[in-house]
């Protein structure tokens, strides 16, 4: 006798550990379910004096004998006319049990008839029908259920039950995922997932009476290695989905990233090949995601193409040899031709893109049943190469195209290296996709900026390098080395298998070992530095090269994620762009920069300056105004400053003023008043108190002790410039550089984490400082790695200020939950910070702000090297 089912946790647990398949373990806790119910329905008096004219059916995943640990149940308590005013004691004495136990039980008491009218009018009450079983009572009150669902359900509706089925699949991929390969995958009801196995079965069992996969797979509809692979998939991903479900003690279907280690490590991965385990772990998650999407994939457009609902052009179109279109599909249509042309096999994929209709699914399996062909002759083939190249840079549809050919198998095949990458998962909360899906979206994103950017390709002599750069740029990743290098070594075979020129070769390298240099200096640069800008020309080297690697950095931030792209960052990344190109287009060299130009630049913009002060005094020396601060601003912006100063001098010795002005991508913030101590953190510190976003800042003091200081920022929270209270924002200000507001206490009192601990777990965050005196002549280059929060970078700043360094330049930026602070800084004295024990006590302070972690490892370095930092 069940009388209980709190040991059912248990048992489920031992049952994992003995290493059962996940279908085991469901049917086990289903059967442990079925016991108590049979237990409670044989028992209970309430039952007894109806139980031949009532029946309690299973439906859905608990009625197909598929019950994860923490899994609703549903039931349907069948009666009959007679039965009908006793099925309130009835439904009491089955699901109080039940709801005592922990369980959420979604029933219905319904008679046959309203059964079959709800099923009619409910598709998800119609598909938990199909898997209906009987628990206990009456069969023949079942078997009429049965008998009516069939013959009202599917007699002559059978073409509606498949459209309804397309529907709910597109509804519940939209809401959960329309891809395999997402950063948090729904292990049950996203693309690929356990819920499209279940629609398959649904539609093989209602639509064509197939209840299992013996059937399906006799009937023609599945081949049987596909059989078999899917069968494995189905197990894996129940055994994931159980491990979820008693790791989290709960009903959790979606794998997101707190519980990915953990799961990973209860099925026993390990780090190895470079890899994390959880790497491993989520590789093989997205492989089973992928599988189960093909071949369910395929049972579709089966089930589509026998049943007449294909659609498209019934007319033929020949597009080449062996080559049609037709039904809306590619198709090949002799298998025997592959013998003396194999290069059919990419040439389908090009026609498949130019005219943006999907292969046929007989088809794909012809070319997944051909790759044997595809061998290093074909790798070589100048006509394979050029087809692959125009499929590449001449079709419009390129993102489904490419899916598919890596789908079929053809795209590894004929680029080996592509398999390193293939379902990689990226364990970080900065990209969404997979590396492999990752770089063909960055294809796709990259032939629509062809569209949008078509002046810059216009430019471009050697387009077919700049899109190969797209697809291979993260190739090298899975190693233990920079995968930027490593990648860039890899493609010389590539580009000498496609028959690239040597020097198209050269340039693939540079690009993919080189990309991401415009977007990580874009958000770490002082751009008025000229000596960076004149490294970055060199190394560069020339316009189409400079113009190919923006266009590679658009593509592939915003194909890593919307975390990776925002206007802020296109702002800087064009300014960069126009910036070196400018000084390619001047033909500069480092070490012939041109300071008399400099110079007379300085002298101009003073006589400017005084001419349209014409003649009224300044209350300030003109000639005395810093050179790098009016190279750094416009002739108006120059002259706005001196208005302010000249109206509001008084004021200005004695409080700081703030002027906020909107902007599309971020505003502006221009800061003047008194130099204090500490100035910048206080300033920093008020912002974050406000809920603002410094993303970048420029201090300069003019010699009479007036700071001119401008800051971009964005706002924190969701709102916009008119709901930020600007005049208390500038109040604060000047209470805290009076004393009057204590900006550290406030700012930990709101960051404070609550008793309880909460909060989503961080990924592990790269934490490190840098000290640079190589990049800048004037200034030495602070660059702070960790963890972001809101008063952070109050206490960078603040931690600069009490080593008496004054911050001339800052470039802020957040990835996700990591943290970029950099500093542009010189000693009091004006000149770069070179003292070693001095840069070492620098560092290791911000090591400990940053995290306990990364200032331990700093210790331990210096007992291992006899010293804290070394400057780089």
């Amino acid at each position: 006798m069940a009388a209980t089912l709190r040991p059912r946790q248990e048992a489920l647990v031992e049952a994992w550990r003995q290493g059962l398949s996940g279908q085991e373990i469901l049917r086990r806790s289903a059967t442990l379910v079925d016991e108590f119910i049979i237990d409670r329905f044989d028992s209970a008096p309430a039952v007894q004096q109806v139980r031949g004219s009532i029946a309690v059916v299973a439906l859905g995943g608990y009625g197909r004998r598929e019950l994860s640990p923490c899994s609703d149940i549903d039931l349907l308590l069948l009666h009959d006319r007679w039965s009908k005013k006793h099925m309130r004691e009835v439904a009491e004495a089955l699901l109080y049990p039940l709801w005592d136990e922990g369980f959420e039980v979604g029933h219905s008491v319904r008679g046959v008839k309203d059964a079959i009218r709800f099923a009619l009018d409910d598709f998800h009450f119609q598909v938990a029908l199909l898997d209906a079983r009987l628990l206990a009572g009456s069969s023949a009150l079942f078997e009429a259920l049965r008998a009516q669902y069939t013959k009202q359900v599917f007699e002559g509706r059978r073409e509606a039950f498949i459209r309804a089925m397309d529907a709910a699949k597109q509804e519940r991929w939209q809401k959960f995922g329309s891809h395999t390969y997402l950063l948090e995958p729904h292990i049950k009801e996203g693309k690929g997932g356990l819920r499209d196995i279940q629609a398959m079965m649904w539609v093989a069992k209602g639509v064509f009476g197939l209840h299992d996969l013996d059937a399906v797979q006799s009937s023609g509809m599945l081949e049987a290695g596909n059989r078999r692979a899917l069968e494995h998939s189905w197990s894996m991903l129940a055994k994931i989905r159980n491990r979820l479900h008693l790791l989290c003690r709960r009903k959790n279907d979606q794998l997101i990233f707190e519980y990915q280690q953990e799961t990973a490590e209860a099925l026993d991965y390990r780090d190895k090949d470079g890899l994390l385990a959880v790497e491993h772990f989520m590789r093989d998650v997205y492989s089973h995601l992928q599988t189960v999407s093909v071949v369910t994939d395929l049972f579709f457009e089966h089930v589509h193409e026998v049943m007449g609902l294909t659609g498209g052009a019934a007319v033929e179109q020949q597009l080449e040899r062996c080559i049609v279109a037709r039904g809306g599909t590619v198709r090949l249509t002799s298998v025997e031709e592959l013998a003396e042309r194999p290069y059919l096999l990419m040439r389908l994929f090009l026609q498949s893109g130019r005219t943006g209709l999907p292969l046929h699914h007989r088809t794909r399996q012809i070319v997944t049943g051909q790759l044997d062909r595809v061998d290093e002759s074909f790798r070589r083939s100048k006509r394979v190469a050029r087809a692959f190249l125009d499929l590449l840079t001449r079709t419009e549809t390129i993102f489904p195209v490419l899916e598919t050919m890596l789908a079929t198998g053809l795209l590894t095949r004929y680029l080996p290296e592509f398999a390193g990458v293939e379902s990689l998962a990226q364990h970080d909360l900065y990209h969404l996709y997979t590396v492999d899906r990752h770089q063909l979206q960055t294809v796709a994103e990259l032939s629509q900026l062809k569209k949008d950017q078509a002046e810059l390709f216009a430019e471009l002599k050697e387009e077919e390098v700049l899109f190969l750069a797209a697809l291979l740029h993260d190739i090298g990743k899975g190693k233990q080395r920079d995968h930027s290098q490593v990648g860039a070594e890899m493609v010389a075979g590539i580009g000498s298998r496609l028959r690239l020129s040597p020097e198209s070769c050269q340039t693939l390298a540079f690009l993919i070992r080189h990309h991401l240099y415009l977007p990580e200096n874009a958000m770490r640069r002082d751009f008025s530095d000229r000596a960076f800008i004149h490294q970055a020309a060199e190394l560069i080297g020339d316009s189409e090269r400079l113009t190919m690697l923006y266009l590679l950095t658009i593509a592939d931030s915003k194909a890593t994620g919307p975390s990776a792209w925002s206007d802020w960052k296109a702002s800087l990344l064009s300014e960069l762009y126009l910036t070196i190109k400018a000084c390619l287009g001047a033909d500069c060299h480092v070490d012939t920069m041109d300071r008399d130009g400099e110079e007379q630049g300085v002298s101009w913009l003073r006589e400017q300056i005084m001419a349209r002060l014409d003649g009224q005094p300044a209350r300030i020396e003109i000639a005395h105004l810093p050179a790098d601060y009016l190279l750094s601003f416009s002739l108006e912006a120059v002259l706005r400053h001196l208005t302010i100063h000249g109206e509001k001098s008084a004021r200005l010795r004695q409080q700081v003023l703030l002027f906020a002005e909107p902007g599309s991508r971020s505003w502006s913030l221009l800061i003047m008043g008194p130099d204090k101590v500490g100035l910048l953190a206080k300033l920093c510190g008020v912002l974050a108190l406000h809920n603002l976003s410094v993303l970048s800042a420029q201090i300069f003091t003019w010699p009479d002790g007036t700071v001119v200081d401008t800051l971009e920022v964005s706002p924190a929270t969701a709102r916009g410039f008119d709901e930020v209270d600007w005049p208390a924002v500038e109040r604060d200000l000047n209470l805290a550089i009076n004393y009057r507001l204590d900006v550290g206490f406030q700012l930990n009192e709101r960051t404070r984490p609550p008793w309880w601990g909460g909060g989503r777990p961080v990924q592990q965050l790269e934490r490190k400082v840098v000290i640079d005196n190589q990049t800048s002549h004037q200034y030495t280059i602070v660059e702070v790695y960790g963890a972001d929060s809101r008063s952070t970078l109050y206490h960078l700043t603040q931690t600069l200020a009490d080593f008496g360094l004054a911050i001339h330049r800052a470039r802020i930026a957040t990835e996700v939950e990591q943290l970029i602070d950099v500093f542009y800084v010189r000693t009091q004295a004006g000149d770069k910070l070179t003292d070693v024990e001095a840069m070492d006590k620098v560092r290791l302070t911000l090591m400990h702000l940053i995290g306990e972690d990364a200032a331990n490892e700093a210790v331990a370095a210096q007992k291992e090297t006899g010293r804290t930092c070394s400057a780089q």
